[in-house]
């Protein structure tokens, strides 16, 4: 089979009488004369009679790919065939590293699925890069488009040298039946005289294959077998190389995997060539899935006839064939035989097989850093792998320590609770036989010493219990539920299926039918057991974060798209798309996931699980880490069982508010973080987050001032001599402790995320946290209630409950008017009554509303205006269960303490047992009220003029103001909340009505005779009582709003909605009723509450025709409202004067004649 360039090849003409001559000529030559003199006449003559397809590059040659961009090459077909291959390649600089994403092959309209590992190969490490595409069998036209678009590339790389190539079904079926005589060695232009007759290898650095795995070394070789006879020879370039095919008996499951160091001796019945060219010392073969491959082989020439050819480790799979592109052939009728020798491994003692070790006891040593949690990596960090190295975390997982290496390459790491030992499945390591793929393996999580318990078998027989070869040399997922040791290779190279293992007898059986899990590891919660948990590779999920939980009882599985999850910081997975290949169980109960595969890096994350075994668990992302052990094949593990009571650790949080002082000329709030192991034992630490509420009046990292993490309190426990910090990792150092601190551009944050390594008995780290007080628009500090806690997340499982001693909070409260207005107390003149609540409660902030809340003292002070003079106010406390205490009265005008001076209040968690997560005060505060002092003029400091009057609620700075309305305060450790309930309704509605002016009811209020057809807007006075215009003569409504204004059942009446008394109002008529004469000016007027609480408008100006008063001053019906106000302006009909002081309409009637008189005048004057 052979590689087609792009090269056109012309057509030449000839006469064919003469060509007939020629090509007898040529043939006596050829057969007689100088068989050896022209061989590149043979290859060109015989690349001129392949009928292959051919593509022409339409794309530039040259593609320069920026981060984030896509490499798209382009071309079309020049003739007509059906194509199996397809060959993209080109050199690269610096590496073209690509984002894990599909690949879109198009050829013509259709588009042809893609897949990495079954009809795609890539070799991107070396320059010319290639990528491959099989299996396609597609009929092509000339002309027809061809394009092949990337993934993204995650940096920037240029491309150069771009070709595409092509291999077509006629180049699988070419014979070279050229009848031309056998060449002779000395005249061979493959093997020119001079050349050396030694053996010659190739440098990686020259191949475009992947490196061969490091392996096992090999004694001399006791495996041979025989071809006697290529199947047929294959055109490459000019050479035509034997193809051969290796019989199925050699075979075993349809490959054969020729180790490292095998020896083929070829040898043809006459002379034959060897290649000097570099690039051609190579070998091309089918692989497992069909696809071709190519690979380094070190030639050497034994004599003219006779050539050895040592390979690299390749396992041959499809159609079991093999060309060798070193030698070639010389006359057609040349035959090739291929003597394979295969040698046999020396294995190492530790691939021995064992016996299965006794149970073994946890020991303090193994919990003197908290408990562990072990990852599996293999090294290189890529598929040919040959070393694994089993890793224990220390420190909260900050750092990773060895624990052992062993050649065994083994993944589905669990461990079991029953023995203490951790278990695998070992996965093939290149075909090396010592090391295979499908053995049962017990590791010593102390030394991470392997003991092979050999192959694992169908029970009661010798054969396999996987089901196919990449269910045994890869299975990838495995863990210990209560139902037993499950396995899988849940990748593409596998069925997906399940398996469970018996480790007493190293058998195997398939489980839970057909069902397929796509997560390529699984870890378990140690409160639910039966159930393993493990997010969906891309295979399944594309872009998406998918959650599998599989039934381990029934095989059931179920799904949850976990995608857009955060941390309570903000964070989200940055690589949903991940193979997470490593799956852990922490000993507090959450689980732990990190990324494998190709895309492996040291991305993780902590997740907690709770109602595990419902139809709708609730999910929490508690930590997302990047510092795991990467690699392309990964594993982790963990204990499910928690220490004995006797190794447990307990860690408890306290969070202080120390002061609030101005620093540097700004002011901020102190506070310490304790974090404490209350035991005897070391503790593997644990992580918290010190919420800060923002949008309140801490700025974390707004673009002022940000919060601080001061450093460690001088009370710290000093480790080694050394105070904690970040630094203090390995032997001799204090205690690994540290915060992060959001930068000041990665946007607002209301958490501050601390940690905390192994921490041993008795000690604590105190951290000293601060933050600005923020300042609101006028630039006053904020004193509302602005609640802070910090939550601790300890690694381990604690001997307290988990949520005991966790959480430390600065409770919430709200000041909350339930009245709207003052109640009438019955049997007294103007006494009163207002009621408040004063509600204290948990800070609604994700993951941290199931834990007590503790607060203190607690106060109530009314600030009324001074109309109204408090006599006392009675309390009922109503606990988290509604629970209602008896009413307590202390007279006097307060402050009153809600709570006295008893113990803290603790609040029970929302839900726990019914409770509400609040505690609440119903305050009853009387009073008596004075009338008389009440101003409908004033207003507070700095406040406008309108509205005015004290007996209103005023709002500064985020606080309603004393002195005005019956305001109210309550207090609770320097902050404060307030309400107001405003003594009266100041909001009027007024009655607007248009009536015919009568001279001899002029000033009074009319029943009847009201006019339809009028058109009027009404204003609002400015902040000053004025009315405002624009320049164009309109009125500013910025300024001065209109107010809304609703029809009545009577015509000529119309409602005056919502307006403001006391306030200064402005109508103006825009169109009068037929026959009637406009208003000449606005109508200003106020409005008013009388000392009865009476309606009371006041016409200020232009108000020669208006007459106003209230409802009940118009009507004798004792259901009039007197709170509704009347304004009822006269228009005057055209012609007439009315009797009044005014100056009427004459001056306008006089202003208009003479504007007439002037126009006429003037249109005279441009006449004449």
């Amino acid at each position: 089979m052979s590689w087609n360039t792009t090269n056109e090849i012309l057509p030449t003409r000839r006469h064919p009488y003469a060509l007939a001559a020629i090509v007898a000529v040529v043939t006596l030559i050829f057969a007689f004369i100088v068989p050896s003199a022209v061989p590149e006449i043979v290859g060109a003559a015989a690349s001129a009679q392949a009928t292959g397809v051919t593509v022409k590059l339409d794309s530039a040659d040259i593609l320069d790919i920026s981060d984030g961009e896509s490499a798209t090459f382009e071309g079309h077909f020049d003739n007509d065939g059906t194509i199996e291959e397809l060959e993209f390649r080109f050199d690269v600089e610096p590496s073209l590293v690509l984002s894990e994403g599909d690949y879109k092959l198009t050829i013509g309209d259709r588009e042809i699925p893609v897949s990495e590992g079954e009809n795609l190969t890539i070799d991107a490490a070396g320059s010319p890069a290639t990528l491959r595409v099989t299996d396609l069998a597609t009929t092509v036209s000339s002309g027809t488009k061809v394009s092949l678009e990337a993934p993204i590339a995650k940096q920037s790389a240029t491309l150069s040298g771009i070709a595409i190539n092509v291999r077509s079904a006629s180049d699988e079926a070419e014979r070279d039946t050229d009848d031309v005589g056998e060449l002779s060695e000395e005249n061979s232009p493959q093997e020119t005289e001079g050349a050396s007759q030694e053996s010659m290898t190739v440098s990686p650095e020259e191949l475009r294959s992947v490196a061969p795995y490091s392996i096992t070394p090999y004694a001399a070789g006791d495996r041979t077998f025989r071809i006697d006879k290529q199947q047929n020879y294959i055109l490459k370039g000019n050479l035509n190389i034997p193809d051969f095919k290796i019989p199925a008996g050699e075979l075993t499951n349809g490959t054969i995997t020729l180790r490292k160091g095998t020896e083929v001796i070829l040898e043809s019945n006459v002379n034959s060539y060897l290649s000097t060219d570099s690039l051609n010392q190579k070998i091309f073969y089918t692989g497992k899935n069909g696809g071709w491959y190519e690979a380094a082989a070190t030639y050497e020439k034994i004599s003219g006839r006779k050539y050895r050819v040592i390979l690299p480790e390749i396992t041959v799979g499809g159609n079991a064939q093999i060309q060798f592109m070193g030698v070639s052939r010389g006359a057609p009728s040349t035959v090739f035989s291929a003597t394979f020798t295969i040698p046999t491994p020396v294995c190492k003692a530790e691939s021995e097989v064992q016996t299965k070790q006794a149970p073994r006891k946890l020991t303090p040593e193994e919990f003197a850093n908290g408990s562990p949690v072990y990852v599996v990596t293999s090294t290189p960090s890529n598929q040919n792998r040959d070393t694994s190295i089993l890793n224990r975390q220390f420190d909260q997982g900050r750092d990773y320590q060895v624990v052992g290496k062993t050649s065994w390459v083994y993944n589905a790491l669990a461990f079991n609770p029953k023995d203490n030992w951790l278990y695998a499945i070992s996965q093939d390591r290149g075909g090396d036989p010592c090391f295979p793929g499908g053995n049962l393996l017990q590791i010593d999580p102390a030394t991470g010493e392997i003991h092979n318990l050999g192959p694992i078998h169908k029970a009661g027989s010798s054969d396999s219990a996987f089901e196919t070869d990449g269910d045994r040399n890869v299975i990838n997922a495995g863990v210990y539920t209560s139902e037993g040791f499950f396995v899988g290779n849940t990748s593409t190279s596998g069925t997906r299926r399940f398996y469970k293992i018996n480790t007493d007898t190293v058998t195997a059986e398939r489980v839970f039918g057909n069902q397929m899990s796509y997560a390529e590891d699984w870890a378990v919660l140690p409160n639910s057991q039966k159930y393993m948990w493990g997010f969906q590779s891309k295979a399944k999920a594309g872009e998406k974060l998918i959650l599998e939980r599989i039934d381990t009882t029934t095989g059931q599985i179920a799904t949850w798209d976990l995608t857009n999850i955060k941390t309570i910081d903000g964070r989200g997975i940055s690589n949903p798309s991940s193979s997470w290949g490593k799956a852990w169980t922490y000993s507090n109960g959450n689980l732990g996931f990190g990324s494998g595969s190709s895309q492996a890096n040291q991305m993780g994350f902590e997740l907690r699980i709770a109602n595990a075994e419902s139809t709708d668990p609730s999910f929490q992302l508690v930590n997302i880490m990047n510092n795991l052990p990467a690699s392309f094949y990964t594993d982790g593990a963990s204990n499910l069982v928690p220490p004995p009571p006797e190794l447990q650790s307990n860690l408890a949080v306290r969070k202080l508010r120390s002061e609030t002082k101005a620093t540097d000329g700004e002011v901020r709030t102190y506070w310490t973080i304790t974090v404490e192991n209350t035991t005897n034992n070391p503790s593997a630490g644990g992580s918290f987050f010190d919420y800060l509420p923002t949008d309140t009046h801490y700025g974390v990292n707004a673009n002022g001032p940000t919060a601080r993490f001061e450093g460690f309190g001088p009370d710290s426990t000093k480790l080694n001599g050394r105070m904690p910090g970040s630094d203090q990792i390995g032997t001799g150092s204090g205690i690994y402790a540290g915060m992060d601190v959001p930068s000041a551009t990665s946007g607002e944050s209301r958490y501050l995320r601390g940690y905390v390594g192994t921490i041993p008995s008795r000690a604590k780290v105190d951290f000293i946290v601060s933050a600005p007080v923020r300042k609101d628009k006028y630039g006053n500090l904020k004193t509302v209630c602005s609640p802070n806690k910090v939550g601790l997340l300890p690694t381990d499982s604690e001997a307290r409950p988990a949520d005991d001693d966790n959480v430390a909070v600065e409770a919430c409260f709200d000041k909350v008017a339930v009245d709207s207005e003052p109640r009438p107390v019955q049997g007294s003149d103007n006494e009163y009554t207002v009621k408040y609540n004063v509600v204290v409660s948990a800070p609604d902030a994700p993951g941290f509303d199931s834990n007590e809340v503790i607060y203190g003292k607690l106060t109530d002070t009314p600030k009324f205006v001074g109309a109204a003079s408090v006599t006392g106010a009675s309390v009922v406390f109503k606990d988290e269960f509604n629970k209602p205490s008896q009413a307590t009265y202390s007279p006097g005008a307060g402050p009153f303490e809600l709570n006295g001076n008893a113990e803290p209040k603790i609040i029970k968690p929302k839900g726990v047992d019914g409770s509400t997560g609040q505690h609440v005060y119903e305050v009853t505060v009387r009073f008596k009220l004075d009338r008389a002092k009440l101003d409908n003029s004033v207003v507070p400091s700095g406040q406008p003029s309108q509205p005015a009057g004290n007996f209103r609620c005023y709002v500064k700075d985020g606080l309603y103001e004393p002195n005005f309305g019956l305001m109210n305060e309550a207090e609770m450790g320097g902050w404060k909340d307030t309400d107001c309930i405003p003594l009266k309704n100041q909001k009027m509605d007024v009655l607007l009505e248009k009536i015919s002016y009568d001279s001899k009811a002029a000033g009074k209020i009319q029943n009847d005779g009201l006019l339809s057809g009028a058109k009027f807007t009404v204003y609002r006075g400015d902040a000053n009582g004025k009315l405002q215009f624009n320049p164009d003569g309109s009125v500013n409504t910025d300024v001065n709003p209109a107010v809304q204004q609703s029809t009545t059942a009577a015509k000529g009446r119309v409602r005056l909605n919502g307006l403001d008394a006391p306030g200064i109002y402005y109508l103006i008529e825009s169109q009068a009723p037929q026959g009637y004469n406009l208003l000449r000016e606005p109508v200003k007027f106020s409005t008013a509450w009388d000392d009865n609480g009476n309606a009371a408008i006041k016409i200020l100006s232009g108000g020669a025709l208006a007459t106003s008063g209230n409802e009940c001053e118009k009507s004798s019906n004792t259901s009039c409202d007197r709170e509704v106000g009347i304004i009822q302006i006269a228009d005057i009909r055209k012609g007439e004067l009315p009797k009044t002081g005014g100056a009427g309409v004459g001056l306008w009637v006089l202003t208009g004649s003479l504007i007439v008189i002037t126009g006429c005048t003037a249109l005279r004057r441009r006449q004449a």
